[in-house]
């Protein structure tokens, strides 16, 4: 089975994929209630996608989770930044998913609210992905 680290729901999700095939890239995928979708190649190293879901493991463990942002390669071009904050009375959290197909990039990007997603789905998923990139 592929790596898939899938945030959101069924109306709202951004997707971290790994490759099928060695020299192709992880992909990035999102959709918006079916009226935007993305999906593009991402050049970031399995060990920073690893990485990344370790620090959104982190971020969501405290016993009261508190806003923050992380993003999958921190050091060079970037496809994916997501910032967090708790939803207001729930055990949950609201994303804001950055997307930039050319990296760290200010005007070509889209910026797409995801949520709010329960923290014990995320866990789990968060868990299962890094199980399957061991």
């Amino acid at each position: 089975m592929t790596p898939r680290l899938r945030i959101g729901d069924d109306e709202a999700w951004v997707a971290l994929t790994a490759p099928e095939e060695p020299s192709e890239g992880w992909r990035v995928t999102a959709d918006w209630v079916g009226r935007f979708t993305a999906d593009f190649e991402a050049y970031v190293e399995a060990e920073e996608v690893s990485a990344f879901a370790q620090r959104l493991l982190d971020r969501i463990g405290a016993a009261e989770p508190a806003a923050f942002w992380a993003e999958v390669s921190e050091g060079r071009a970037n496809p994916l930044r997501l910032s967090a904050v708790p939803a207001y009375g729930e055990d949950s959290l609201v994303f804001v998913a950055r997307l930039t197909p050319v990296g760290h990039d200010d005007v070509i990007h889209l910026d797409m609210e995801i949520g709010p997603v329960p923290l014990d789905g995320l866990r789990a998923e968060l868990e299962q992905f890094r199980r399957e990139l061991a």
